[in-house]
Formats: structure tokens, C-alpha cells, sequence
């Protein structure tokens, strides 16, 4: 019985490199089930320029401190002659096609029929699903039309379409595909998120994971604990959030600056066990307390005038992380950190 599962663009810019659990555990099952794992050919360019999209104004970011580190000669710290998103980008797409080769990810050519431009410009006349009277971009009708030409070709059984972007291919209830494309593919069913699927595929996963056994938790508390104080992703995590919102203080409102990590709690959500490889995957909580300032420009500020034109204030918030990690057991090491999701609370 032939199966294919293809994946959106969305599902792969949440966790570019491939770390998540859930990720781990799609490509065991499709390297061990007769099921064709796919991504269309304007997936693939899309999920690569995605990446250079996400990557080109941190480059920005980071060249715009080149005249302050010239000034406080210490511009050798970075190399900024090789600094360049498109370095970045190349690095990546090796890192993307050794993937796809690895685990025999196939991918699904550009629609060629002679219809199908016609097919498209109709839809979009008639804001069929992908399009509506809000939407209209091509992408997703591509990406459709990719799927639809070659199940028509190939006639698989059966077709998991795997994707978050429920708004353009799913119902109402971002259970099931829209009526307006049921009647392009046969035996196809829509899952709106990667865990949604493999719950669904719960049975044909036993052979590979099993949540049915014993571990340290505390042990394997410390183990995170050491982690997190060996490396600065919650700092990161502080930092880009703070700077990146506007909080409303005592006396007036700004960005928020210079985080500090009062204190943190790290609690294990869900742990599988990968049988094969012997390590388990971890879904974790962790709830951080900040203290920070928030900072403003000064509205009666001159030039001329001591100081740096800011204002700030004093103020603390609570973040709120869920994260995916791998501990390899037999070598005692957490690798594949991976942040899914946060939030102020």
C-alpha cells in the first residue's frame, strides 16, 4: 500500500533543522514504513529563501556594530569580509539537500500540465481555496496544483498533507481539507500540525517509540539544569523577546532592555523513548522570571545635554518556553535543543 506524506513550507520554518521531536520521529517512521515523504520543488526554494529571509537581518544586525567595534579596536572579533546571508544561506541548503538525501525525502516536481495555468486564473477569479477575496498570493495554489498533478500520475493510496496554514486549505474547524479542494484528490487526509499526524499514526509508531518506561527524572532534571547554565539560549531567548515588545511601566511606556534571569523552572512535559537509538526525546516548560528596564527616548532631550537621551525604569515579567531536547543515554548528552514556542504570561 503506497503512502505519502508531504509537507507544507510551514512545518519545516518552525524547525529548520530538523531537531524537534516530533520531526524525529516522522523521518524514523518513514525511513522504516513503505511511505514516500515529500515536499514539493516550490516548497524546497521556498523553505530556502525563508531561511535567507530569517537570517539576512541578523547579518544586518550584526554589521551595524562594525564602526563601534572599530572604535574600540575589537572589530577582529568578527569577520565581517565573510559575513554575508548568502554564506549563510549556501551553508544551509548543504545542511537542507544532506537531509533530504539522507532520508529519502522526495521532491515533487512544478506542476507541467498544459491546464494548469488556466486552472489556477479561475480559481483566483472565483476565490476558490487557496485564494479568497483577501488572498492573492500564487504560492499555495502551486504548491496544490504540484500535489494534484502528480497523485493524478502516480496514484498513491493514500496522501497525509501535512500543513499549518489552515486558513488557505482547511474547513472551518482546521480538521479536514476544504470543500473546494476534496474533489481534486482522492483518499487524501489534511492534519494541521506534525503532532496531529503522528497521533494519528500512534499504532505505527510503537515499533520505534514507546512512552511505557522508566527514567531518573531528577537526575535527568539536573542534566537540563546543567544544560541551560552551560549555554545562553534563555538569555537569548530574554533578550530578543525584551527588545522586541513594548511594555507599559509606572510613568511611560518603551522596549524593554537589559534582562536579567532572576530565576527559572524547568518541568518535562512528555518523554518518548527512541528504541532504536537508545535516547529519549523530551518536550519541556520552562517558566523564567526577569527583572529588565524599560527604555524610551527622552522627549526633552537636546543635543548637547549630558547623558544618553534615554529614559528608563525598572520593571519584571515572567516568559513562558517549550522546547524539545534529545538525551542520548548512552552517552550521558542532551544534543538538539530546539525552542517551539514562547510567550509573556
Amino acid at each position: 500500500m503506497s503512502y505519502l506524506i508531504i509537507l507544507d513550507t510551514n512545518i519545516i520554518f518552525n524547525d529548520f533543522f530538523f531537531k524537534s521531536s516530533d520531526m524525529k520521529k516522522l523521518l524514523k517512521f518513514s525511513r522504516h514504513q513503505p511511505v514516500d515523504l515529500c515536499i514539493t520543488k516550490f516548497n524546497y526554494y521556498e523553505i530556502l529563501k525563508k531561511y535567507k529571509d530569517e537570517i539576512r537581518p541578523l547579518v544586518k544586525m550584526v554589521k551595524s556594530t562594525k564602526s563601534d567595534l572599530i572604535r574600540l579596536e575589537a572589530s577582529e572579533i568578527i569577520d565581517f569580509d565573510n559575513l554575508k546571508a548568502d554564506m549563510f544561506t549556501n551553508k544551509y541548503k548543504s545542511f537542507f539537500d544532506s537531509t533530504i538525501k539522507e532520508n529519502n525525502i522526495k521532491i515533487i516536481d512544478f506542476p507541467r500540465s498544459a491546464e494548469v495555468t488556466e486552472k489556477i486564473s479561475f480559481k483566483y477569479f472565483n476565490n476558490k481555496k487557496p485564494f479568497d477575496e483577501n488572498k492573492v498570493s500564487f504560492q499555495d495554489a502551486i504548491i496544490w496544483e504540484s500535489i494534484v498533478e502528480y497523485s493524478k500520475d502516480n496514484e498513491p493510496d493514500n496522501i497525509a498533507f501535512i500543513s499549518n496554514n489552515h486558513k488557505d486549505f482547511a474547513n472551518k474547524d482546521k480538521n479536514n481539507i476544504h470543500d473546494d479542494l476534496a474533489g481534486d484528490i482522492e483518499n487524501l487526509s489534511y492534519y494541521n500540525s506534525l503532532s496531529a499526524f503522528l497521533v494519528n499514526e500512534e499504532n505505527n509508531l510503537r515499533d520505534y517509540f514507546t512512552d511505557n518506561f522508566e527514567y531518573d527524572e531528577k537526575l535527568l532534571l539536573d542534566e537540563l539544569k546543567l544544560f541551560c547554565e552551560r549555554n545562553e539560549f534563555l538569555q537569548n531567548t530574554v533578550d530578543e523577546m525584551l527588545s522586541n515588545s513594548d511594555f507599559e511601566g509606572e510613568y511611560f511606556s518603551g522596549w524593554g532592555t537589559d534582562g536579567y534571569i532572576e530565576d527559572y523552572s524547568i518541568l518535562i512535559v512528555e518523554t518518548s523513548l527512541d528504541i532504536e537509538d537508545n535516547a529519549i526525546l523530551i518536550t519541556l516548560h520552562i517558566e523564567v522570571d526577569v527583572s529588565f528596564y524599560i527604555e524610551t527616548i527622552d522627549p526633552s532631550y537636546e543635543r548637547g545635554d549630558s547623558g544618553d537621551g534615554m529614559m528608563s525604569e525598572s520593571s519584571n515579567t515572567n516568559i513562558w518556553i517549550q522546547s524539545n531536547i534529545t538525551y542520548l543515554l548512552d552517552n550521558k548528552e542532551l544534543i538538539d535543543y530546539v525552542e517551539l514556542d514562547r510567550s509573556f504570561f
